[in-house]
Formats: structure tokens, sequence, C-alpha cells
């Protein structure tokens, strides 16, 4: 990132600040099309080749920008999003893929495809957990919310000063949600990890202590491979100088992992840190969008306290389309030993016929 000295940054200020007290339809100038939006909401590898400097035109003059100027969205198509909307739309579980660059000659296409990788997120109790297995299985698989299901995407780009160093190539982390409760959370992770887990009503947290007492990210239970635990998770609007209040979106980490992975873990060390990042909201073709990239909120962070090093940005992260309504309600142990009950009484008399 480019470093402004301070009479840059005092002019700017300046030049801003009288600019918005001339100016009474400061907030109601430019607005993007639909196409320019879906492009914003949909992060793409071919980002990360883009050049650092776009031409634009002013007063019929060819100059250099820093930003391409439709991949920020401007006041008129920012949207205030409720935080409850946000957490509804997080909460359940997200099947994950590794999108890697086509422009890296080096990258393994197989990589693409045998990452059993999935995120639980619970809202309700303000904690998730993330699992990333290179084994070639998929915990998830048969698990699906429809073609117009939630996504939410992560870029990052190859850049020199970010750790770990990630110029060997740039991806996109992408995870599609596939449920809306978190009821199959301790069956899914059983599935991947092959440990035993405590039925009932287990809480994430409670979840995840099983698995690192048990040993398990000492060991190497695939080529590369990663968990991570969140708690708390916070949501909250944060006021804009003008428009829209943008979300502030923010989790403690801990992680485990080893193997042959971007980030060089200690296994059995944990690594702790924070995430955090601010989004735009806007409305594109297929719904409602959380957006956060150069121009927009502020670019997601990731810093390691302990553990290791890990200190990077992502190039842009989007959530959408969001959902509408409540969260659902995980189903209490009384109510799924009913709902057995009743399948396996439907089964037998179905076979007597």
């Amino acid at each position: 990132m480019k470093n402004y000295s301070l009479l840059v940054v005092y002019g700017a200020l300046v030049c801003c600040t009288f600019g918005l007290g001339q100016s009474p339809l400061y907030g109601q100038g430019r607005t993007l099309s639909a196409q320019q939006l879906d492009a914003i909401v949909k992060p793409k590898l071919e980002q990360c080749s883009a050049s650092a400097s776009q031409t634009v035109t002013v007063n019929g003059e060819r100059k250099n920008a820093r930003l391409d100027p439709n991949s920020i969205i401007p006041t008129r198509n920012a949207r205030e999003f409720p935080v409850n909307r946000v957490a509804r739309t997080m909460h359940g579980m997200w099947h994950g893929q590794v999108i890697g660059s086509p422009l890296d000659a080096k990258y393994e296409r197989s990589k693409e495809g045998n990452v059993d990788y999935f995120w639980i997120i619970d809202t309700k109790l303000n904690e998730s957990l993330i699992i990333a297995l290179r084994d070639g299985n998929d915990s998830t698989a048969g698990m699906t919310l429809g073609p117009n299901a939630p996504k939410l995407s992560y870029l990052i780009c190859a850049h020199e000063g970010y750790i770990p160093n990630v110029e060997k190539g740039s991806e996109i982390h992408e995870f599609t949600k596939v449920s809306n409760t978190t009821a199959d959370a301790a069956r899914v992770l059983a599935k991947a990890t092959g440990l035993k887990f405590p039925t009932g009503r287990a809480t994430l947290t409670d979840l995840w202590r099983v698995i690192v007492a048990s040993g398990y990210f000492k060991s190497l239970p695939a080529v590369a491979f990663a968990g991570g635990h969140f708690k708390p998770m916070r949501f909250e609007l944060v006021r804009s100088a003008i428009g829209p209040a943008q979300l502030s979106m923010s989790w403690d980490s801990e992680y485990y992992g080893g193997g042959t992975t971007w980030i060089q873990f200690t296994p059995g060390i944990a690594m702790k840190g924070t995430e955090y990042t601010q989004f735009v909201g806007t409305t594109a073709t297929a719904g409602d969008f959380l957006v956060a990239s150069p121009g927009n909120g502020k670019l997601a962070k990731v810093e390691a306290r302990s553990g290791g090093n890990y200190d990077l940005a992502f190039d842009s992260v989007s959530m959408g389309p969001l959902q509408s309504g409540a969260i659902a309600r995980t189903p209490s142990r009384s109510q799924r030993q009913r709902a057995n009950h009743r399948a396996r009484k439907n089964n037998h008399g179905r076979r007597s016929q």
C-alpha cells in the first residue's frame, strides 16, 4: 500500500471538507448500472491482473486513477441492511472451495477440487468453526439451498509485504451456504475428522474442544489441513459521514494446522488473532449484497497476535444475496428423536405394504 504524506492527506481533508460545505448535492452524484454492480459483488481472479493504474476521462482529458471508478459503490447505490438480517444470512453451514489463479503456471489445478472445506456459523451464540482438509473428501456432500444460495467470497491477490508471502498465486475462497441450521454440525465434523462427538445440543465451542483435546491437530490428517474457531463474532452498524450506515464485522480467532499450507503452522500450537472488516451494502440483480474492497468500506484484515506470523488483507470480500426472515431454530434432542421415530415408523409401513 502507498504511504501518503501528512500534507497530501491534510490537503485532501481541507478540499473535501469545503467541498461538502459548498455542495448540498454532494451525496446525490453518480449512479452505477445494474451490470456494474453485478461485477462488484462477484469477485474475480482477473481483478488481480488488472493494471494498478486505471485510465479515466476528466473534462475530456485522459488521466490515471488509482482505482477503476466503476469498482466503487457511490452513495446513490449504497444500502443499509439490519444486523439481524446479516446474522440470519450467516447462520448455518457453508461449503467452501478454493479457486486458484489461472495466471500462475505452477498452480496445481487438482488442488481446487480436493479440499474438504466447510464453515459452520452459529450467530445466535456468536461463534463459528471452520475446517479445511486437502484429502479429496466432501463432508457437506448432498446439502444445498438451491441455485440462488448466498455466497461468501474472499479474493486475495499476490502482494509483496504480506505475511505469509502469497506471491505464489492468487486465490478466491468461496463459500456457498448449504444449510440454514447448525443441527448437523457434529455429524459433518465426525465425517470430516473421524472423531466421535457428544450427542445432544453441543455448541460449536464444545465440538472444537473435542477436536483440540483429541490431539487431532498434532497429527497429519491430510497433506494440508487447518481448522479454526471464531468467538466472539461481532456485528454492528457504523454511521457513515454521508449516506447509509455500513456494517462492521469482526471476530477473535484460534487456528491450528499443518502440512503444505501457505500459513506456516507449528503442529499443535494455536495461532490466535483477530479478523475484521467494514462492508458497504448495495442491491445487485441477484439481490442485496455486502462488499468490502478498496473504495468500499474497509479491507478485510487478518492479524495474528500469538502462535505464528499472519498479517494480510483480502482484496475483496462479498456476501449475498442476503436472506430474510428469522434464524432457523435448531431442533432439540427430543424433537430429533421424535422425527427419527416417525421416519422409522413410516419406513416400516412402506416395507410391509
